[in-house]
């Protein structure tokens, strides 16, 4: 059986032998070793922090109609893993886990269509309502709270996993360009929104399922 260690040193994207020797230098090996001691560190996380059974959201949950699609009025709340009452996923571990409910995620073009439907930040709430009136009463709106995980150390953010408190991140099914490694995701805060944002499919963020109308 194979070692975390192991396991992790084939996954890292960061191949210390594509780079080219001449050039070579401590920062590949920094970028490869950190990525390595991420995995390492969130694969014994999980296990010692697993969600627990009852946790799960419910796949008849509520929704709202918006630009044709049927969008969960709540982010998903099973598989991936959970800090603070919410849970992250990487991004396979969003495809699968909205699979898993019978939904799937929104494409970065499905995202593209509800911001241009205009949206409002919330200072209380802390996240920012979308299409309908959302300037108003929230009437036929869709709410994100701002949720993600970040990490000052960038490649590695599961060795710290701090809670984002001014952002939102969203992943995307669209995969990011030039760079299986990357996928498309929402990202806002309060006076900002972006939804051909993209970052490392490693990273932890939160995920709202969609279903297409019947």
């Amino acid at each position: 059986m194979k070692t975390l260690r192991e396991v992790a040193d084939e996954l890292c994207p960061y191949r210390l032998e594509d780079y080219d020797k001449t050039i070579y230098n401590m920062i590949d090996e920094a970028c490869h070793n950190e990525w390595i001691d991420g995995f390492i560190t969130g694969a014994q996380w999980r296990e010692d922090n697993p969600v627990a059974a009852d946790s799960a959201s419910d796949p008849e949950s509520d929704s709202i109609e918006l630009c044709g699609l049927l969008w969960d009025t709540e982010n998903l709340a099973i598989g991936g893993y959970e800090k603070d009452g919410r849970h992250y996923y990487t991004w396979d571990e969003a495809m699968e886990a909205a699979r898993s409910v019978g939904k799937r995620l929104p494409t970065q073009y499905e995202w593209v269509a509800l911001c241009d439907l205009g949206s409002t930040w919330d200072d209380e709430l802390k996240g920012r309502w979308f299409g309908g009136n959302h300037d108003s009463d929230h009437k036929g709106s869709l709410f994100l709270p701002i949720a993600g995980l970040s990490s000052s150390k960038g490649l590695g953010y599961r060795t710290k996993m701090i809670g984002t408190s001014t952002s939102g991140y969203y992943w995307s099914s669209s995969p990011g360009y030039g760079s299986s490694n990357y996928a498309v995701n929402l990202y806002f805060r309060s006076g900002f929104v972006y939804p051909l944002n993209y970052f490392n499919r490693a990273n932890g963020f939160s995920v709202r399922c969609v279903r297409d109308k019947e």
